[in-house]
């Protein structure tokens, strides 16, 4: 990284850290759609957007009002003793949080920069005792670099509408997903919504995300069009 990358880093994880914990506090405090302020645009992973404006908008103080991660991580149910793998962890917004419930969390993205970056942030985020139960996983796009049944639960967040070949992708997915073991799907609504990322084009109908859980040989279990506004969050079972 150029010198002014490892600046702006530095000086994200320090926002992160000073202020992540009130904003967890305040999820509920809010709606995005009663304040138009609020950021919910995530950059598509082939937009001519640089690392740095990705990970800002990955990183922004109001994506916690309009994700509610506190909720979907919930919805995973108790993760003490279970591995769960975050597939497109992108900076760990995710992982992070539930490392502080799981046994273990395998943040895997496609990209070195932000493996980097969830390296460098959880010495800055996590406690020294919660750090060990982090670990980062460079992958490509056709290989999660899981290895056999070492995930109980996968989740994909603004991931899934991204993968070429999802249906085959999911069926090598479930190699590294322990039988009995679940995945979590959460992308954007195709409906007419206040937002332009991602754009309508590349968004997925709630059926056909089902559908393709059974297809590639899950067993759909349930989906969730309502608790967040703009997403929805489909469960399937190995």
């Amino acid at each position: 990284m150029n010198t002014s990358t490892v600046a702006f880093l530095l000086l994200l994880l320090t926002g992160i850290w000073a202020c992540g914990n009130s904003s967890n506090q305040a999820t509920q405090e809010k709606d995005p759609f009663s304040d138009p302020s609020l950021s919910t645009e995530i950059p598509s992973p082939g937009e001519e957007s640089s690392f740095e404006e990705r990970l800002a908008a990955y990183e922004s103080k109001d994506r916690v009002f309009w994700q509610k991660p506190d909720l979907v991580i919930d919805l995973l149910g108790d993760l003490s003793e279970k591995t769960v793998a975050d597939i497109g962890a992108g900076s760990g917004y995710f992982a992070r949080r539930m490392a502080y419930k799981a046994k273990h969390v395998i943040a895997i993205d496609i990209n070195e920069q932000f493996i980097e970056f969830m390296d460098s942030i959880k010495l800055v985020e996590l406690p020294t005792e919660i750090q060990d139960r982090f670990e980062t996983r460079l992958a490509t796009p056709r290989d999660s670099k899981l290895s056999n049944g070492e995930a109980d639960v996968v989740i994909f967040v603004n991931t899934y509408i991204y993968i070429p070949n999802r249906v085959e992708y999911l069926s090598r997915l479930k190699e590294g997903v322990k039988p009995g073991g679940k995945i979590v799907i959460v992308d954007f609504k195709k409906k007419r919504m206040p937002i332009e990322n991602p754009p309508d084009e590349l968004r997925l109908p709630l059926h056909q995300v089902e559908n393709e859980l059974e297809e590639a040989g899950y067993r759909w279990l349930a989906s969730d069009d309502t608790s967040l506004n703009y997403q929805y969050i489909v469960i399937g079972e190995r």
